[in-house]
Parts: structure tokens; sequence; C-alpha cells
């Protein structure tokens, strides 16, 4: 089963995980995981769908910003 919400964050992180310029790709990074700590510091809970989803993307991020060095 999938889950079909789509968080405020998500947006930032697929414009990261999508572009194909490399030189554009550190700024997308930044800015994806910029948006991703603003929803941490507010009310979110532990274990959670979105916090798991967080924790996932998160290591995308720093997937996909080791794989262009």
């Amino acid at each position: 089963m999938t889950n079909s919400t789509t968080y405020w964050w998500q947006n930032a992180f697929d414009k990261a995980v999508l572009e194909m310029d490399w030189a554009k790709l550190p700024a997308r990074i930044a800015e994806a995981l910029k948006v991703i700590e603003e929803r941490l510091r507010s009310s979110i809970v532990y274990g959670s769908t979105e916090h798991l989803a967080i924790v996932d993307a998160r290591r995308s991020l720093a997937t996909l910003g080791a794989r262009r060095r």
C-alpha cells in the first residue's frame, strides 16, 4: 500500500531529486534540506508517517549529494 499524502516540504525535495543540471543540484539539495529542517523544528510526531518520510528524504538527499562529488 502506498501513501498518497503530500507534505509541504516535498516540493523542494522533488525539485532536488529531479534536477538534471549538475551545477544547480547543490543549491536544490540545500534548499530541500532547509525546508525539511524547518518542518522538523515545528511540531511533528516522532515515528509518524511524515517523520519516516522525512528520514527517507534526508537519506536520499545525502546519497544524491555524495554521488555528485
